[in-house]
């Protein structure tokens, strides 16, 4: 009888998912390998951060300059096409890196990778370089920020 609900209770049990499994059933159009890190510009950018105290309230905006280099990730076949893309709309381009910068707050700033901030970049510069070519966005290391 122990025998019986011993093996009873590992029949019909539920199957735990692997990340093993489900990373083996993905399909990629493109290794990861076979990426470009491409170079769009380096950046100094002032701007008056929004700020607010503990208790929520608005308090006069923090000249602050922003130093980075910007850096598209996109495949190996589609650099030529970014980069010819970077230099047809290099005024443009700049215009909607410094005017998303521009709207940053101080707490976007403090965030260590600049996540809402390179999210945001990624959103305006993808239909200037191509929707589908581009894949990520990257800072270089040496991003900062600093009051001016």
């Amino acid at each position: 009888m122990l025998l019986l609900v011993g093996l009873l209770s590992g029949c019909g049990g539920e199957e735990l998912a692997r990340l093993e499994d489900y990373l083996e059933e993905l399909e990629f159009d493109r290794p990861l390998e076979s990426v470009k890190e491409i170079k769009v510009n380096s950046y100094r950018i002032p701007c008056a951060a929004r700020h607010q105290d503990e208790a929520g309230a608005d308090v006069p905006s923090v000249w602050v300059q922003l130093n980075f280099d910007l850096y598209v990730i996109a495949a190996e076949d589609d650099e030529k096409a970014v980069l010819k893309s970077i230099e047809r709309h290099r005024g443009m381009l700049d215009d909607t890196i410094q005017s998303v910068c521009r709207r940053s707050s101080v707490d976007m700033l403090n965030d260590n990778g600049w996540t809402v901030i390179e999210t945001r970049l990624l959103d305006a510069i993808r239909p200037l370089l191509g929707q589908e070519r581009i894949r990520q966005i990257t800072f270089s290391d040496s991003a900062r920020w600093e009051p001016i």
